[in-house]
């Protein structure tokens, strides 16, 4: 991958990816040179390459006239003509390497009423409100808050392909739970009795627990995270 490309216009590259990820999809001329270092002319040059080569593409910005706007295109960074169908991705919280391998090669990225679309500018190739259908296309994420939109999604669950956690599951876990062969569901929630577990009694005093979810690995281990909100005006440590 890039191996065409020289040392500078590598930089310029994965600079404007890092930039496009972390919520800059679109740099001026300017933002590139100070990010990168980079003299004038050789950042023209390689932004020259860059564009004949398909990674980005360069538009004259609205608000000021003469001026270009650049954004790289990540989906040939990340390349994924594997993948196919309906995905669900979870964009409540940090992205895992695969949720955005999956947004920037969908052909569509739908978006919940929950979900900042300026966060998804600098992944998807087209953008469009989720609105309870799924248009006929090769790649279609549908991104989402699984604790706000799993009401809204329960016609398209059954098609989907599976759902990129986000990191902070990953985290809390300690697996892999974004590997392409999990099992997430989402949509099991149910209430626990905690009568016969002293620990959960205790810290029922001070929360409502709101239900579970309901998780599966790769590596075949099943986890339940239980839901809880803090009852206002309840004191305790933190959950």
């Amino acid at each position: 991958m890039c191996a065409k490309l020289t040392p500078a216009q590598r930089l310029v590259l994965y600079y404007m990816a890092f930039e496009a990820l972390h919520g800059r999809p679109w740099l001026t001329f300017e933002d590139i040179r100070e990010g990168t270092g980079l003299s004038a002319r050789s950042l023209r040059s390689a932004l020259v390459r860059l564009r004949e080569e398909g990674y980005i593409v360069s538009i004259i910005d609205p608000i000021k006239g003469k001026r270009q706007l650049h954004r790289v295109l990540l989906y040939k960074l990340y390349p994924a003509p594997e993948l196919e169908g309906l995905y669900l991705v979870d964009v409540s919280n940090e992205l895992t390497p695969e949720a955005i391998k999956v947004l920037a090669n969908a052909d569509v990225v739908l978006y919940t009423d929950s979900v900042d679309v300026k966060r998804l500018e600098g992944y998807a190739k087209e953008l469009r409100p989720f609105r309870g259908e799924v248009p006929n296309a090769k790649l279609v994420a549908v991104a989402f808050n699984p604790l706000l939109d799993m009401d809204k999604l329960s016609d398209v669950m059954a098609k989907a392909k599976y759902i990129c956690a986000s990191n902070a599951v990953d985290k809390a876990l300690g697996s892999c739970i974004s590997c392409g062969i999990v099992d997430l569901d989402y949509g099991t929630f149910r209430i626990k009795a905690v009568s016969n577990d002293q620990e959960l009694a205790e810290l029922a005093k001070s929360y409502d627990l709101k239900g579970t979810i309901a998780l599966q690995t790769c590596d075949g281990k099943r986890y339940e995270l239980v839901v809880l909100k803090r009852r206002q005006g309840a004191s305790g440590s933190r959950a």
